[in-house]
């Protein structure tokens, strides 16, 4: 799963897939979700092969840590649809094939 939304850096690089990495509860403190955003989803699924291959890869990723109020049940599922409250992603695209395991 991932979201498909056009966003700007303030470097000026342009990222267009954004995945949830991550999500890590700190209990009774913190929940974490980590974003990784890349410039397409060709370029997630190129990391994919190269990771499966044990190759190189040149692939941009911006990885973003979100801090949210702490919810001992956030797991994947509810950290998409926390990204899907952001403003940042108003206009979204779901990226539902699940078999390309995103």
């Amino acid at each position: 799963m991932a979201l498909i939304k056009s966003i700007t850096l303030p470097n000026g690089i342009i990222v267009e897939y954004h995945r949830v990495v991550s999500v890590d509860n700190i209990t009774n403190q913190s929940s974490i979700i980590e974003v990784a955003s890349y410039t397409n989803k060709s370029k997630r699924l190129e990391e994919k092969e190269a990771l499966k291959n044990n190759t190189p890869m040149d692939i941009f990723i911006h990885t973003e840590y979100l801090n949210v109020p702490y919810d001992k049940d956030l797991n994947v599922d509810s950290a998409y649809a926390y990204l899907k409250t952001l403003e940042q992603f108003e206009g979204y695209v779901d990226d539902l094939d699940i078999s390309e395991g995103s």
